[in-house]
């Protein structure tokens, strides 16, 4: 179980800007410490991955709100951009299938037609 000291470098880091020393300094810890945490603690990285998952998680909404918000640019460019994102997202992307079994190629070899 992590102490209060990794909890809180977890939340510095992912929430603030500061730097790993000014992290350190906050919480009390060398910055080797926090470096080793980070480097060779299995909890610590995962209690990290964690954090950084539910932070993107949370930023969905905001995310597909922005996308939507860009179907209106004044670009078309970004316009069709955010609509081509957000229609492969929900599973309309294009297939690049090609018949390939020549039932309905015609291929013409030779220099003339006889018919």
């Amino acid at each position: 179980m992590l102490n209060n000291n990794q909890l809180k470098v977890i939340e510095l880091m992912y929430e603030t800007k500061m730097t790993r020393e000014e992290i350190a300094n906050k919480v009390g810890v060398g910055t080797r410490t926090i470096s080793r945490w980070k480097n060779e603690n299995e909890e610590f990285q995962e209690a990290m991955n964690n954090y950084a998952h539910k932070s993107i998680v949370n930023a969905v909404p905001k995310a597909l709100g922005t996308m939507i918000g860009l179907l209106n640019a004044r670009s078309e460019l970004v316009r069709f951009n955010a609509a081509k994102d957000l229609l492969d997202r929900a599973g309309f992307a294009p297939t690049d299938k090609v018949d390939l079994s020549g039932n309905d190629i015609n291929i013409k070899i030779g220099g003339t037609d006889d018919g």
